[in-house]
């Protein structure tokens, strides 16, 4: 078996710049994937966690496209980051930047001599922001807060940077120091204190003591939101005078209470504050055209927080202004206005596939070609260059580039060169006729070694995230996991059901009132149409997914006895739990209509659709995985799930990982959770 690079080898090949982009693969002859393969994929950002944290950035004068990448290292069970400076024209490559931990958010100063980024120097810290000169890559740290810098722009003057922080905790005398108590409002159940707010301050670009530019008990968004779902950029951005500075203004500093964001404007010279629009809520981001004549920003279809995020533009002066992505008709997942102020470049799921489009302030669209490309993330520059990072089919994510958005599309890396003459699975895009009058999609992802006439197990891999939709890609939400399990001689099955985004937003909005029997009746419907093509047994299916993907899972087991295995990572099982003591908690209510405690009634709705007063009905062995220190979905439920099945003798594995992340992204666990899934699959269906 062909072993994964050693540490001390991959850190030889990452410090030479020419070696590092162009490596050639190995001669690795015809073998399917293993798991060791995995360790040397070199990644861009990991689309677990958020979207869109580093995308590629060209520079103004489009020469540089500066990327975050990073590589895990097996030995300390960490992921270190370069920042990584490519030739745009030739495709020569320097690293910038080397051994840094969490680096995301870059940004070029707008005379596109300096890059400004947070991240830290140990692994573990709060990211501080920090600038480093590109030509002699001097580094200066511009923050050394006790805790987080959550976001920053710079000035269009390039002297300074506005950047949002929490408060300072105040300090406690005499015996209140010694209390330890907080009164509890929409709050996570590991919540220990207090949230702070958080504000705006600026720096001089050349370092200094901060200057606060906001205060109050309202705060602007530490994260992206769980609900809307809107992926802006960035959270605020200065006016190209200099004078005003737009950004999303939350009710307070709970997290569940972000739904009540709005749009503001702040006079920088005046410190004075005001609403922008008429909207009462759910609003997110706040972009300024580069002419200033218009601001975009995010708000749901017809205010409904579950509905698709479409992009709006009104005037810097007030108003709610037009939705322009509204005919697009997809939920957008990164949004940049083009160098004309006419148009933006949005990216968002489109059937089986992410796709890029120019969208005009009429409303008018058109899409860029890319081929059979999904885009991750992308940038333009000031002449219209785009540079974007997309995964294929059978191949982990590269570093793309077009010099405008009609031009012949160039690969400026090769990174990943090493998966090339490994045997991969054939991938495709599968439709069938839903219920309920819905035309539905997926992927199918086929054993790399398939033999036509021979039947094979079928194994459902359940995206998670309602708003989500599973790829004809590589990398997707769990990067290479697909192809795992394909090159273990499984036929791959990822659904999209009801909820997803990427076939419009009557197909996302259908979710409301209907999270569990709806998608589950798509997702049949999907295994019906793909049971027919003959190759599959119906003997030996299994069912699996984390997240919302896990409740899915665990859902279909508890309806149906027809699955040989299941795997239930990080399952929300109990919906009332769920609404109670979840981090996003309230946000419920924008689901099924209200709080389960509102009415008899919508109590009876949740239970209707929690698991477990079905799970008395599971018979299916299933392995259970969490983290301890999950708040997205608290491993209570886990919990709940595991006896349910123990105690009445089903086949069950419960396995917890000492990790505050939804899925831990640990080099290690994460490779962990990879096997023991594989590992329950192989041993029911094989």
């Amino acid at each position: 078996m062909q072993k994964p690079l050693p540490s001390k080898l991959r850190a030889a090949v990452w410090a030479s710049a020419l070696v590092f982009f162009f490596l050639s693969p190995r001669t690795l002859g015809a073998r399917t994937l293993d798991l060791s393969d995995l360790r040397n994929e070199v990644t861009f950002f990991d689309r677990a966690v958020l979207p869109n944290m580093s995308p590629p950035l060209i520079s103004p004068d489009g020469v540089w496209v500066a990327c975050v990448v990073s590589q895990s290292n097996y030995d300390d069970d960490t992921s270190v980051d370069r920042i990584v400076l490519i030739d745009a024209a030739s495709g020569s490559a320097h690293a910038l930047l080397r051994d840094f931990y969490g680096v995301r958010n870059l940004r070029w100063s707008p005379g596109g001599d300096r890059l400004a980024f947070l991240g830290s120097v140990q692994d573990g810290n709060q990211p501080q922001l920090f600038v480093i000169d590109t030509k002699t890559a001097t580094r200066r740290a511009l923050t050394a807060s006790a805790d987080r810098v959550d976001d920053f722009a710079w000035s269009p003057d390039g002297f300074a940077l506005a950047f949002s922080a929490a408060d300072r905790a105040p300090r406690l005398r005499g015996p209140q120091r010694f209390v330890g108590a907080f009164a509890v409002h929409d709050n996570d159940y590991l919540t220990t204190a207090a949230p702070l707010p958080s504000h705006l301050w600026s720096v001089a670009a050349t370092g200094g003591a901060p200057h606060q530019l906001t205060r109050g008990s309202w705060m602007l968004p530490k994260q992206l939101p769980i609900l809307p779902q809107h992926f802006p950029s960035d959270f605020f951005s200065w006016s190209p005078d200099g004078k005003r500075v737009v950004f999303t203004k939350t009710l307070d500093a709970y997290p569940a209470d972000d739904d009540h964001a709005t749009i503001a404007m702040l006079d920088l010279r005046s410190g004075r504050a005001w609403k922008l629009t008429k909207h009462a809520g759910l609003e997110s981001g706040g972009a300024f055209s580069p002419n200033g004549r218009y601001v975009a920003y995010w708000y749901p279809r017809a205010g409904q927080a579950i509905a698709a995020s479409d992009i709006y533009v009104t005037s810097p002066s007030g108003g709610d202004g037009v939705d322009v992505t509204a005919k697009l008709d997809r939920s957008p997942w990164f949004a940049q206005w083009m160098p004309n102020s006419r148009a933006l470049l949005v990216g968002a799921h489109d059937g089986t596939h992410e796709n890029l489009w120019i969208v005009a302030l009429d409303g008018s669209y058109r899409k860029i070609d890319v081929g059979d490309l999904n885009v991750s993330a992308a940038s333009v520059s000031r002449s219209g260059a785009i540079a974007f990072v997309a995964s294929g089919p059978q191949s982990p994510s590269e570093l793309f580039y077009l010099s405008s958005p009609t031009a012949r599309l160039r690969k400026l890396t090769n990174l990943n060169g090493y998966f090339s003459t490994i045997q991969l699975g054939r991938v495709e895009s599968i439709r069938w006729p839903g219920p309920d009058g819905f035309q539905e999609d997926g992927v199918l992802t086929y054993p790399p070694a398939f033999v036509k006439g021979r039947r094979y197990p079928l194994v459902l891999q359940l995206h998670g995230w309602p708003a989500y939709a599973s790829q004809t890609a590589f990398d997707t939400d769990y990067p290479g996991l697909t192809q795992y399990f394909a090159a273990h001689g499984y036929v791959v099955f990822e659904p999209n059901y009801r909820g997803s985004d990427n076939l419009g937003n009557r197909f996302q909005f259908a979710l409301f009132g209907d999270t569990a029997d709806g998608p589950a009746r798509d997702i049949m419907a999907g295994v019906a149409a793909v049971e027919k093509r003959g190759f599959t047994d119906p003997r030996r299916l299994a069912v699996s997914g984390w997240s919302y993907g896990g409740f899915l899972t665990a859902w279909l087991i508890s309806h149906s006895d027809a699955w040989k295995a299941a795997v239930v990572g990080a399952g929300p099982t109990d919906l009332p739990a769920d609404y109670a003591i979840s981090d996003y908690n309230v946000l419920d209510r924008y689901y099924y209509g209200g709080s389960p405690w509102s009415s008899k009634q919508m109590w009876q709705l949740y239970q209707d659709q929690s698991v477990m007063p079905y799970a008395w009905n599971v018979h299916t062995p299933t392995l259970i995985l969490s983290s301890t220190g999950d708040t997205t979905v608290p491993v209570t439920h886990g919990y709940e799930l595991y006896h349910a099945l123990h105690d009445r003798g089903v086949p069950v594995s419960f396995i917890a990982y000492d990790s505050n992340e939804h899925f831990p992204s640990d080099p290690i666990k994460s490779e962990d959770i990879y096997r023991r899934w594989r590992d329950w699959l192989d041993r029911y269906l094989r």
